[in-house]
C-alpha cells in the first residue's frame, strides 16, 4: 500500500477535502534552494541530504482505545512511560529499528493533564496529552514531541485543538500508517484562563515565552519517554498559535528544532503597534522589535537544522498573504521549508484542521517515525 494509499484508508483526509481541489496539493521547496513536485500524500521535499506530579484525566469525548487495560500512574499516563533513571536519547530513527509488539494498540489515549507555570509562574489551564499506540506499549520507546497551540479568540484554550482540529484522529491516523509510531502531542495553554493574549513573550501580560520554553518541556522530560534532541521537537499551531509557532521555532531552535505555522499573523499583535508595545512590552520598542520573527530570524540565521511548515487557507485574506512571506524569510534564513496553500479554505479549524494534519505527516520521516515519501 502506497503512503498516500494509506492515509486515506486510515481516514486521515475524510472531510478535509476543500473547494474542487482534493487531497494534499503542496507546493514546497528547500532553504538549500532545492525544489519538490506537489503531491497527493507525503510531502516530498528535495532535501540537501537526508516537574511536579502529574494530574490527568482522559478527555471525555476520546473514543476508547481498543487495547488491552495497562498499567497506569496517577492520571492515565502509563507507568511505563515513567522515564526512569536512563538518561533521554537524543534522537531515533525508530522507523528503522522498532518493531511493534503482536498486541500494539489500535488507537492513541488523550488525557488532560496539569502542567504548572514553575518558572514562568504563568496561570495555566490543563494541558491535552496525546500518547499514540506506541508509548501504550509494555516498553514504550523515546518518542519526539509535538507542542502544539490553539488560535485566540474569546474562549479559546487547549481543547479547540481536539474539537476543533480532530487532533486524536490525526495522529491516530498517521499512526496506523506508520506502525503504531507518532509523535508526543502535548496541547498547553499558552493564553491563560481568560483566553488573553499574552503573545508567546514574556512580560506584563505573563511570562507565556518561559511557560512554553522551559515549564512544558520540564514537565513533559520528568513524566514521559521523549527524545531530547530538538530535531525530535515540534512546535506548531493555528492563528496565534502559528504565530507563536514562528516566534518560538526561531527564537528557541535548541529546542525546537520543527515548526508548523498554520495562518499565522507577521509577528505579535493587540491589535496595534501601540497597543502592542505599551501593554504588552511595558512601552519598549526595541523589545517588541526584536520579537518578531523577521528579527529572530535574522538574528538566529543560518538555521541549517530546522523544518518549518507554513499553511493558509486560498480564501484568507487577512493571514493568507503572510504565509508566502513568512515562508520565504525562513527559507532565507535557511530552514528547510515546505509550503501549502489550502483549496478553498478561510481562516478556520477546518483549514487548520487539514493543514496540521499535512504538516505533521510531512514531519514523520523527518523526526524518524516513517518512510519517507517513494
Amino acid at each position: 500500500m502506497t503512503r498516500t494509499r494509506g492515509l486515506i484508508a486510515a481516514g486521515l483526509v475524510v472531510g478535509l477535502a476543500l473547494g474542487a481541489a482534493g487531497g494534499w496539493g503542496i507546493a514546497h521547496a528547500t532553504g538549500a534552494g532545492g525544489t519538490g513536485s506537489a503531491a497527493a500524500g507525503r510531502a516530498v521535499v528535495a532535501e540537501p541530504s537526508r516537574a511536579s506530579t502529574a494530574r490527568a484525566t482522559t478527555v471525555p469525548s476520546a473514543p476508547p482505545s481498543a487495547h488491552a487495560p495497562i498499567a497506569t500512574a496517577a492520571g492515565g499516563i502509563p507507568a511505563a512511560e515513567a522515564p526512569g533513571s536512563t538518561p533521554a536519547p537524543a534522537s531515533v530513527d525508530l522507523a528503522r529499528t522498532w518493531t511493534a509488539p503482536a498486541d500494539l494498540p489500535t488507537q492513541g489515549r488523550l488525557l488532560r493533564v496539569t502542567i504548572p507555570g514553575t518558572r514562568s509562574h504563568f496561570v495555566a489551564r490543563q494541558a491535552l496529552l496525546y500518547l499514540p499506540p506506541a508509548a501504550l506499549t509494555a516498553d514504550p520507546p523515546a518518542l519526539p514531541v509535538d507542542v502544539l497551540l490553539s488560535g485566540q479568540s474569546r474562549g479559546a484554550g487547549p481543547e479547540d485543538v481536539q474539537t476543533g482540529g480532530a487532533i486524536e484522529q490525526t495522529m491516530d491516523a498517521l499512526a496506523t500508517v506508520d506502525r503504531g509510531l507518532a509523535p508526543i502531542v502535548v496541547v498547553p495553554d499558552q493564553l491563560g484562563p481568560r483566553s488573553a493574549n499574552p503573545m508567546c513573550v514574556d512580560g506584563a501580560l505573563g511570562n507565556s515565552r518561559t511557560y512554553l520554553t522551559e515549564d512544558v518541556p520540564a514537565w513533559v522530560t520528568s513524566h514521559l519517554r521523549v527524545q531530547n534532541a530538538a530535531s525530535a521537537w515540534t512546535i506548531g499551531g493555528f492563528s496565534q498559535g502559528g504565530t507563536c509557532a514562528i516566534q518560538l521555532g526561531a527564537g528557541n531552535p535548541s529546542r525546537f528544532g520543527n515548526l508548523i505555522d498554520v495562518s499565522g499573523e507577521d509577528g505579535p499583535t493587540l491589535g496595534s503597534e501601540t497597543k502592542t508595545v505599551d501593554e504588552g512590552f511595558a512601552g519598549n520598542r526595541a523589545a517588541w522589535a526584536a520579537a518578531q520573527p523577521v528579527a529572530l530570524l535574522r538574528a538566529g540565521a543560518p538555521f541549517r537544522g530546522s523544518n518549518a511548515f507554513f499553511a493558509a487557507g486560498a480564501l484568507d485574506t487577512t493571514y493568507g498573504p503572510v504565509m508566502p512571506v513568512m515562508a520565504e524569510r525562513a527559507r532565507a534564513a535557511g530552514m528547510h521549508v515546505a509550503t501549502w496553500v489550502v483549496p478553498g479554505g478561510r481562516h478556520s479549524w477546518v483549514t487548520a484542521r487539514a493543514a496540521l494534519a499535512a504538516g505533521l505527516d510531512w514531519l514523520q520521516p523527518r523526526v524518524g517515525l516513517g518512510a519517507p515519501a517513494a
